[in-house]
């Protein structure tokens, strides 16, 4: 496995704990270079339950406790590795979280960071709860940070931050211990993180080795002498990432072994076209120059199987539940969906580390990409820009059948503020949870959320006005699927040609009327169904394929007709050919506003088309010449590539990701080398161990025990 932090040891302290311990360790050793698991003086047969297993075991003769425990395994630990993990093992912490945490130490090393029980906190007992609120508030007034999980016992330690606490705390105080640590930790001015996890409890968990009236009245005491005996710590007071220390490894550290930058392009594979702009992007860098990386759900990997990049499954909501959604006007995602999201981004930039990741809708890269330090690009359409001057037409919604499009759009008006913050909602729960500030409550908010803001437009059809630095056009990203057919030759000639591609997100229904449509307006047809099933009479003028390569269809056709996305919009501007929308989604609508006012293309609304309708429409774009002019303009802009900037070069000039959004990204990429040449990974590979388990006896004298 390709991981981030090199030297990364598992801590495991276990007393009776044969039930879970084998299970636990086997989950944990894909995410650790070495697990050790600290036997306290189990009676119950702990150890031999880790035969077999690549896992050093450090057995004591008496059980001494919990922070004995862990000063052993600590101990152990810091001669092997430069992090530290540890977690239970009584399964209330899940060890495919450590790329969470470990995420949070690849941008910031010298941190402390705690795996935070606050997600599905209604599991955790009343009474635990009201405990930890009160631990949570002494703790934090100690520290002088705020600390939302002080009793988590899942957490990441920098050895070199253990090293400088292990003389400050009294490794013999039990549970209290873990608590000391966070306080001195405070105190001495080491950042301390957290990364949100589920709180896992329940029957199917062992009675805790709390006790409730003893380790408790520890942790008083611990505590208020900390506070009576020494000043609050000047550490940072938020427990979210914060810019790096400056002795920080730097972000240039993250390159592949050949010395190339790591990009890894991120799809949100709700479309075809998110998949494709991604792909077409990632085949315009040189594999001499980048490592590149593509995540996509696995449901679109064969469409990308000709990109010069790494695949990594990566999954998404599907298809049919995001359309379906848009149709009703629903959130696009519910808070717990971005949760898991934000979960799996961070496993995957923990793993690759990359040095910048670029996403295509993967709005929850707006948290991880943050929260990991890794500099985030997405992505979108100059029409989203809070810099644009876009016209929100109804789309096709409740409102709009049942009242009409002309009363459907004055409520459309009316509460559409209301309908954008409500899509916004879950992703500012999320950024909550991660202690980022929330963004404003619209959707080109939600958008262009980034460190970088790359328009997949021309500013000829879709322009902004007084745009940050950091907003750039890249122009279309051209791009036909892998299974594209051969275009067919045997079209019936003397008739106008049109290109008819309703995409992966086009109504059905609308198939057999652009058929007929066709037919009565005498026009020849080539159809791509993009997978769909073709309509049952397809006149014989008119040729069918699943998929077909786009920008070479348009090229050779007189009209494109499309849902209006911009996919294939600009496949028709690209070969000067006026476009004919027929949008059922607020994106497609708005993009098809744009071609309208450059005079390149008509709509109609796919609700109430008719095969009459579009015959007229079909007709007018054919023959009244301003709309083949106003579409060579387009064709023209694309061709000059005036006003558009490369992704290498912004890839080259990208800032070192040290803060959030407004607290300044200035500073240059590092670069350690001369020319292109990037340095190497400041750590050396460490193998995993295998083979069987490394048993180690440690005898305890008796008057040492508690």
């Amino acid at each position: 496995m390709n991981r981030s932090t090199r030297g990364l040891v598992v801590v495991i302290p276990a007393f009776n704990e044969a039930r879970t311990i084998r299970d636990i360790v086997r989950r944990a050793l894909p995410h650790a270079d070495e697990v050790v698991v600290v036997d306290d003086g189990s009676t119950d047969g702990t150890a031999g339950r880790l035969t077999g297993l690549p896992v050093s075991v450090i057995r004591s003769s008496r059980n001494r406790g919990k922070a004995a425990a862990l000063r052993e395994g600590i101990r152990w630990a810091m001669s092997r590795g430069s992090a530290i993990v540890t977690l239970d093992a009584d399964g209330q912490h899940r060890p495919e979280d450590i790329p969470l945490l470990e995420a949070i130490h690849t941008c910031e090393p010298t941190a402390i960071v705690i795996g935070a029980r606050i997600l599905e906190v209604a599991s955790i007992p009343r009474l635990r709860r009201i405990a930890h609120g009160a631990a949570r508030f002494w703790i934090s007034l100690a520290s002088g940070c705020r600390i939302r999980d002080s009793q988590s016992g899942f957490r990441l330690y920098p050895a070199r931050a253990l090293k400088s606490l292990e003389s400050r705390c009294d490794w013999t105080c039990g549970f209290a211990l873990e608590s000391e640590l966070l306080i001195e930790a405070g105190k001495a001015g080491i950042p301390i993180r957290e990364v949100p996890i589920a709180a896992l409890y329940g029957d199917r968990l062992r009675r805790s080795h709390f006790r409730h009236i003893r380790d408790t009245w520890a942790i008083i005491r611990m505590v208020a002498r900390k506070i009576l005996t020494g000043p609050r710590g000047s550490g940072p007071r938020s427990g979210a990432a914060s810019p790096q220390s400056e002795d920080a490894a730097p972000l240039s550290s993250r390159r592949s072994s050949g010395n190339r930058p790591r990009v890894l392009f991120v799809a949100e594979a709700v479309t075809l076209a998110h998949v494709g702009r991604v792909s077409a992007l990632a085949n315009m860098l040189d594999v001499r120059r980048f490592e590149v990386h593509l995540a996509c759900d696995p449901r679109y990997a064969s469409f990308v199987r000709n990109v010069q990049a790494s695949f990594h499954p990566l999954d998404s909501i599907t298809p049919a539940t995001f359309a379906e959604r848009l149709r009703r006007g629903d959130p696009l995602y519910s808070a717990d969906e971005l949760r898991a999201y934000v979960r799996e981004d961070l496993r995957l930039l923990s793993s690759l580390a990359p040095s910048a990741v670029i996403g295509d809708m993967r709005v929850s890269l707006s948290v991880a990409a943050r929260v990991a330090g890794i500099p985030y690009l997405t992505i979108t359409n100059a029409h989203w820009s809070p810099f644009a001057r876009s016209r929100y037409l109804v789309p096709e919604l409740a409102i709009t059948h049942r009242l009409g499009p002309r009363v459907g759009q004055l409520v459309f008006d009316a509460i559409r503020p209301f309908v954008l913050a409500q899509q916004v909602a879950p992703l500012n729960r999320v950024r909550k949870d991660y202690g980022l500030p929330p963004i404003g409550p619209t959707l080109a908010h939600m958008f262009t959320d980034a460190d970088r803001v790359l328009y997949a437009d021309v500013p000829a059809l879709v322009p902004t006005f007084s745009r940050p630095a950091h907003h750039s056009y890249l122009g279309p990203m051209l791009w036909s699927p892998v299974e594209s057919s051969c275009l067919p030759d045997d079209l019936p000639r003397g008739r106008p040609l049109v290109y008819v591609s309703l995409g992966s997100s086009g109504p059905e229904r609308m198939l057999p009327v652009v058929l007929q449509a066709l037919e009565r307006s005498g026009c020849a047809g080539i159809v791509s169904t993009a997978g769909k099933p073709a309509s049952s009479t397809v006149p014989l003028s008119v040729r069918t394929r699943e998929f077909l390569p786009g920008c070479e269809a348009a090229g050779m056709s007189d009209l494109v007709v499309c849902n209006g996305g911009s996919a294939t919009v600009y496949q028709a501007m690209a070969a000067g050919v006026p476009v004919l929308g027929i949008p059922t989604n607020l994106d497609q609508y708005v993009m098809m506003s744009h071609v309208e006012r450059a005079g390149a293309g008509a709509w109609m609304r796919a609700g109430t088309a008719s095969t009459d309708a579009m015959t007229r429409h079909i007709t007018r774009l054919l023959h009244e010449p301003g709309y083949r002019q106003s579409a060579r303009r387009m064709q023209a802009a694309i061709r000059s590539g005036e006003g558009l900037s490369r992704l290498d070069q912004i890839l080259d000039g990208l800032p070192r990701a040290r803060s959030f959004p407004g607290e300044g990204n200035t500073e240059e990429w590092d670069r350690s080398r001369s020319g292109d040449e990037w340095g190497g990974s400041p750590h050396p590979a460490r193998a995993r161990p295998t083979g069987p388990v490394r048993l180690m006896t440690l005898t305890v004298p008796k008057q040492t025990l508690s």
